[in-house]
């Protein structure tokens, strides 16, 4: 059966979810449970196919939503980055104190 890209008004590309899944540690198995969609849908989508029967049209922002909520900020091709494609990078956490700024009188 051959490979039916993905449309490209999805919410998220398939390169974006895997190094989002890269950057949070989590398994194809975890995001799919996080996101309530099958690890099946994950692994097509991951693989720029069109993954499942197309019945639930949401699958997709779903799965940017949760990932936006874990702390991935999604850049859209021709946002500001080197490369000016799509991309990501992880939002700094409330509380977050960056390595240089860390001492005693910070420590919790």
């Amino acid at each position: 059966m051959p490979a039916t890209p993905v449309p490209a008004n999805l919410a998220l590309a398939p390169e974006q979810c895997r190094a989002a899944r890269a950057m949070l540690d989590w398994s194809v198995a975890e995001l799919a449970l996080r996101a309530h969609v099958t690890a099946g849908w994950i692994a097509a989508f991951e693989q720029g196919r069109e993954p499942g029967d197309g019945l639930d049209p949401n699958e997709a922002e779903r799965l940017r939503r949760v990932l936006e909520e874990a702390g991935i900020e999604l850049l859209d091709a021709g946002e500001p980055s080197s490369g000016g494609g799509p991309g990501l990078r992880i939002r700094q956490k409330a509380g977050y104190i960056p390595a240089e700024r860390l001492s005693s009188a910070n420590d919790v």
